[in-house]
């Protein structure tokens, strides 16, 4: 009795440990959902002519996302943790998740925007001159070397630690205010109309 039992949790058991170690690649030639619980090893987004592919991530893991063509991707949620690749006329923009990259490339007239999220990129990025590379947020250092760090719109922690001054170079790190400034700023607005009155 007791023999089948244990044969009887080993058959059980084993078939969801190796699920997760079959991840698939996948390409998206139309508009698609990346949800949670999908698991890809390589995630390729391309254009069907005249019409533009757009990919939204809400959930799962992906190891490697690249765009070509016109496509677009928006990361909300979810994890990427090998790489991101923007080529061609496509988008990745980057809203939330959790992104711990090896790799980050954007070519051609390929844009990357970086609006929140926990982002940290590891090896030295490679962007080209076309390329545009927008990061949104406050407090941020980069110490002329390497490291560029600071916080995203959503005040989340942004990490490059190798990003050498011609990296630097290529981004466009837009500042926007600290959410304990826009709180000053709105009670001093109020303060303001009340001495006017």
């Amino acid at each position: 009795m007791l023999r089948s039992e244990v044969i009887l949790m080993i058959t059980v058991v084993v078939p969801c440990f190796t699920c997760q170690l079959h991840a698939v690649n996948m390409e998206f030639r139309r508009d698609a959902i990346i949800r949670p619980g999908d698991v890809y090893d390589i995630v390729s987004v391309y254009d069907t002519a005249p019409d533009t592919s757009t990919v939204n991530m809400f959930g799962g893991s992906v190891k490697r996302v690249q765009s070509y063509d016109s496509s677009i991707v928006n990361i909300h949620d979810g994890q990427v943790w090998g790489s991101i690749i923007a080529r061609d006329f496509s988008t990745v923009s980057i809203h939330g998740g959790s992104l711990h990259l090896e790799y980050v490339a954007v070519s051609g007239l390929g844009a990357l925007n970086i609006y929140g999220g926990d982002v940290r990129i590891g090896n030295s990025p490679n962007f080209s001159d076309s390329s545009s590379v927008n990061i949104y947020g406050y407090g941020f250092d980069y110490d002329g070397v390497r490291v560029l760090r600071g916080f995203l719109s959503d005040d989340a922690p942004f990490l490059m630690s190798e990003c050498y001054p011609s990296d630097y170079a290529h981004l466009n790190v837009i500042v926007i205010p600290e959410p304990t400034t826009i709180v000053l700023l709105g009670f001093a607005t109020i303060l303001v109309r009340k001495r006017g009155q």
